[in-house]
């Protein structure tokens, strides 16, 4: 194990008390995406996708729902393991999964864009031959009641909030180096 510097002397919280999470994901990301940068729905893919990670954590199942957001990420960004290089959740957007140009007129919404909100919304409801009634007693000025509230309607998943990712990137070499020796020596002992 590499010993160049005192995880006290670096600010980063030792291995040993990281949480079995955190380490899980560490060795993960490093088996995944070597020093490179990433962002959460790639990593999320590319973990789950992997023929390997399942050789070096107890679950990659579990692993790749911890990515279901970036809470696990940004804890690794106070422990030290992680820089955040982009801050995501920049401009979010209502996307319209179900958009045909041929016959509707709005596939997104600014999220804050009200006026234009609902007209997708009536949009949506109009196609799948749904009053505004099926909405129930929703507050039509929360854009993520409003999402809910359509899709319960319609059935399935019809409209997304979609924003910016986030980017992170291993905050130096002896991060990387920490978690990929962690991995390897998982590998070698099964």
């Amino acid at each position: 194990m590499s010993t160049a510097t005192n995880p006290a002397d670096s600010g980063r919280t030792p291995w040993e008390n990281l949480s079995h999470h955190r380490q899980r994901l560490l060795k993960a990301i490093a088996e995944v995406h070597g020093r490179g940068k990433f962002e959460r729905p790639d990593l999320q893919a590319d973990i789950e996708a992997s023929s390997t990670v399942s050789d070096i954590v107890d679950s990659q199942a579990k692993v790749v729902k911890s990515l279901n957001s970036t809470t696990l990420l940004n804890g690794l960004v106070r422990d030290g393991y992680l820089d955040k290089t982009h801050q995501g959740g920049e401009s979010p957007i209502v996307l319209y999964l179900e958009y045909d140009d041929s016959h509707d007129n709005y596939e997104v919404a600014p999220f804050g864009n009200l006026s234009k909100f609902h007209d997708l919304v009536f949009q949506i409801l109009d196609s799948h031959e749904l009053s505004e009634t099926a909405l129930g007693e929703v507050d039509m000025t929360d854009f993520n009641a409003v999402v809910d509230a359509v899709n319960r309607a319609v059935g399935h998943t019809v409209l997304v909030i979609v924003s910016e990712t986030s980017e992170y990137k291993w905050t130096d070499d002896e991060a990387y180096e920490t978690a990929f020796e962690h991995a390897t020596a998982v590998r070698e002992d099964n």
